[in-house]
This record gives C-alpha cells, sequence and structure tokens, in this order.
C-alpha cells in the first residue's frame, strides 16, 4: 500500500533536505548527481552520471540506498545493492531520519564508497 498523501509529501521533504545536504557542487553535476525517487512505500536514492560511451547528454542511474517502509512493522528498512545487483538488507530503523543518517554516515562504505 502506498503512503497517503499527507505521509508521501512529509517523505519527500524530509528525502529531499537530505539529499540537498550531500548534493555534490553546482558545477560538477552535469558529470554527477544525487537524485531519488518515490515509488509505494520506497526510496530510492542514486548518482545521476553521463553514460560513458553514450550520446551526449544521455545519463543513467547508479542506485545507492533503497530505504522501503514496512507499515505492519512501522520500521524502515535499508538496503544495499551488492555487486550481484540485487538488493540486500542493511539495517531496520525506527524512523526515516534514522536510515537517512545512517545512509550519511556510511560506516561500512556500502553506500557511496
Amino acid at each position: 500500500m502506498a503512503f497517503n498523501d499527507i505521509e508521501f509529501h512529509a517523505v519527500k521533504k524530509e528525502v529531499k533536505q537530505f539529499v540537498d545536504s550531500i548534493r555534490p557542487p553546482v558545477h560538477i553535476r552535469s558529470e554527477l548527481d544525487i537524485v531519488y525517487s518515490i515509488n509505494d512505500q520506497t526510496v530510492d536514492i542514486g548518482q545521476l552520471r553521463p553514460v560513458w560511451r553514450g550520446e551526449p547528454g544521455e545519463t543513467h542511474i547508479l542506485p545507492n540506498a533503497r530505504i522501503r517502509y514496512v507499515r505492519s512493522l512501522d520500521r524502515w528498512k535499508l538496503y544495499w545493492m551488492r555487486k550481484d545487483l540485487k538488493w540486500h538488507l542493511y539495517s531496520t530503523e525506527l524512523s526515516l531520519t534514522d536510515a537517512l543518517e545512517l545512509v550519511r554516515a556510511d560506516p561500512d562504505y556500502c553506500f557511496f564508497g
């Protein structure tokens, strides 16, 4: 079940503030930027980069973190993508803020290296 309107806007506001705080300087954002998307109860955070051997202006998103809200547990599950290109559970947190701060701290260098 997706977020209701109030939850969606609260999550969007918090994630936008987080992403804005970790974005690179303006002058390199055409080469590397941090973006997010919210689908159903899942927040994906990734790096927007130009395609290496692509057409000029062609970009792709390299996923870094996935945070999923589990309503039945009232918990946020944080995932990271391993080299097998599958999402693996990293941690279960009480709040979205806790999960985002764990992504920021990146103690095991799983999200941004």
